[in-house]
């Protein structure tokens, strides 16, 4: 008994957490405030292109980014419904102690998040256009709407897998981790606009540029985090994954 309940606690480390134990009101107080902030910090990305842009390019440009920011909510949205969906599977395989379930999930979940990539990338740059039209865009914002949306979607991606990845995170109860990456991008999407626009001139281009580069950066501290996990939520190679006891 004792050697299966040392190997059941060594897949909860590094801010895994067991929500059972302990206070019950802390343990949601802890997970929760992180999980709001970190929604309204994902709408923060819009908010800066568009004060930037108003400040410091143009009212045309203001216009741009503002007509498409319920596109990019949207899609916000969506991702983050997809991420609570995947936590839900995989934190009830982590609550039952299915391990190599978890593992399993974890590289489904990341490997169908880079096939959807894909496809979002692809319809989302072809659908630009079509979008624009049915949101009535103004013709004299309807350039730069297009140059905003099609560099959003071109990398989308990073938007996708960070999700994902905190959606790995906080099934094991760790919300913190994720949040603190997207404040590190939030950050540096403001360092970012600010250089492209002021220092660059690229104007809207220069951040939409700005948030896509910022959303892989946060992905990409999600997916190193997995990576390096020493828990069944690791990442691995599959063939790597397949024979390893999590």
């Amino acid at each position: 008994m004792i050697q299966r309940f040392a190997k059941a606690r060594s897949h909860e480390r590094q801010g895994d957490v067991d929500m059972t134990q302990g206070s019950i009101v802390r343990h949601l107080a802890l997970f929760a405030l992180p999980l709001l902030a970190g929604n309204l910090f994902q709408q923060l990305y819009n908010m800066v292109d568009t004060w930037v842009v108003g400040n410091f390019v143009s009212n045309e440009a203001f216009s741009a980014v503002g007509t498409v920011t319920p596109i990019c909510n949207l899609l916000i949205g969506t991702f983050l419904g997809l991420s609570s969906g995947a936590g839900v599977v995989i934190s009830q395989f982590y609550g039952a102690k299915q391990y190599d379930k978890v593992q399993e999930t974890v590289h489904t979940i990341v490997t169908l998040t880079l096939l959807l990539g894909v496809v979002f990338t692809a319809v989302g740059i072809l659908m630009t256009p079509a979008m624009l039209h049915l949101m009535n865009t103004p013709e004299n914002v309807f350039p730069e709407s297009r140059t905003y949306l099609t560099v959003y979607f071109g990398g989308i991606i990073g938007l996708m897998l960070y999700n994902m990845g905190a959606g790995i995170l906080r099934a094991v109860g760790d919300s913190r981790r994720a949040f603190y990456f997207l404040v590190v991008a939030t950050m540096l999407n403001i360092v970012l606009d600010l250089t492209f626009v002021l220092l660059l001139g690229m104007g809207v281009e220069g951040v939409a540029l700005a948030t896509v580069l910022s959303q892989l950066i946060s992905a990409l501290l999600c997916l190193a985090t997995l990576m390096r996990s020493d828990s069944c939520i690791r990442l691995e190679r599959k063939s790597s994954a397949s024979t390893r006891m999590c």
